[in-house]
């Protein structure tokens, strides 16, 4: 288990592409540039009895790996979406909505859901290309997202930019958001990406 330290910006998709050719940046510099594509499965019951628990649980496809990860929404301060992450890495195939997988690295999704079955809700391709900012004893990952949220064959495009402290302080993650914001008019972007992909399709209300 582990703590997320993000802020989330939304941009177009051609606001995406003018942010990956800046050549430098105020304070931080830029170490590296990769792109990642990310398959990503969440789960939950009919009633969205996980996403109403401040929850979500979802299986990753990355680079020919499979990740289950359990993530909290978490707390908001200070514009900082301050989350619990647990992720564990599958290696046999297993289901993830099994029972007795559940109970066995997942029991508080039981609790919740009081043996009511998990199914498939909600699926996003993202095509993530990631900036690596570093400044002094700090690393931001600043992940420019391109997707789809997917649900049978329906589809809705989606972008923002997710800028995760990896090492330092939460003021230096403030400061590269501020520039973010500020040299290229961005707002910030509050819900996670489950529920807005979801809101997309109106399963859930729109708040």
């Amino acid at each position: 288990m582990h703590k997320e330290y993000e802020v989330k910006l939304a941009a177009s998709k051609k606001m995406l592409e003018r942010i990956e050719k800046i050549p430098k940046l105020p304070n931080w510099n830029i170490k590296g540039k990769k792109v990642k594509h990310l398959v990503t499965h969440y789960f939950d019951t009919e009633k969205f009895d996980l996403l109403y628990n401040n929850i979500a649980y979802r299986l990753r496809e990355e680079d020919g790996k499979k990740f289950v990860t359990l993530k909290s929404n978490g707390i908001l301060r200070n514009n900082i979406y301050i989350r619990d992450e647990f992720e564990k890495p599958l290696e046999n195939g297993e289901d993830v909505t099994e029972p007795n997988f559940l109970n066995k690295h997942f029991p508080q999704i039981l609790k919740i859901t009081k043996g009511t079955a998990l199914k498939e809700v909600l699926i996003t391709d993202n095509n993530r290309h990631i900036l690596e900012l570093w400044k002094d004893k700090s690393i931001v990952e600043a992940a420019l997202d391109s997707l789809y949220f997917v649900r049978g064959k329906r589809k809705t495009a989606f972008n923002e930019i997710e800028l995760e402290l990896k090492e330092g302080t939460e003021e230096d993650l403030l400061e590269c958001a501020s520039f973010f914001r500020l040299k290229f008019h961005l707002a910030l972007s509050g819900a996670s990406k489950y529920e807005i992909g979801l809101k997309s399709f109106n399963l859930i209300p729109l708040l």
